[in-house]
């Protein structure tokens, strides 16, 4: 059997910035709205309660199993995992906290703990060893 191992990402800056922006937009319309109507509302509660349940998921949800053959991303709100076969991986480039890789000819940008960098960089090491 494989070994599996399961970290937390976040996509590359441009697409994290933009998804966590439109999170904060609920918390953000759900201030709005308390503050216009002088009194807490229902559609506050409402408001700040989707901000909450998004955050989590955020958080929580997009992570990469990184077998020693492919890496599965969890997506946010896609039914569809990406999976990226390793021995597809070209010109990969690692810093404390990010990879950067180009698959078919697309360059993606990931950001990982560094113990998540460390493993996929012995991952991939593997791989070219084979």
């Amino acid at each position: 059997m494989e070994e599996e191992t399961r970290y937390f990402y976040q996509p590359d800056l441009t697409g994290t910035i933009i998804c966590w922006c439109w999170t904060f937009l609920f918390f953000i319309a759900g201030l709005v709205v308390w503050l216009e109507i002088t009194h807490f509302q229902w559609l506050s509660a409402l408001l700040f309660a989707i901000f909450a349940v998004l955050a989590i998921l955020e958080w929580r949800r997009r992570t990469v199993v990184i077998t020693p053959t492919k890496m599965i991303f969890n997506r946010l709100l896609q039914k569809d995992y990406l999976i990226i076969p390793i021995a597809d991986i070209r010109q990969p480039q690692f810093t404390k906290h990010t990879v950067t890789m180009t698959v078919n000819g697309e360059v993606l940008n990931f950001t990982f703990t560094s113990k998540a960098v460390a493993r996929l960089k012995l991952a991939l090491k593997q791989q070219g060893e084979q």
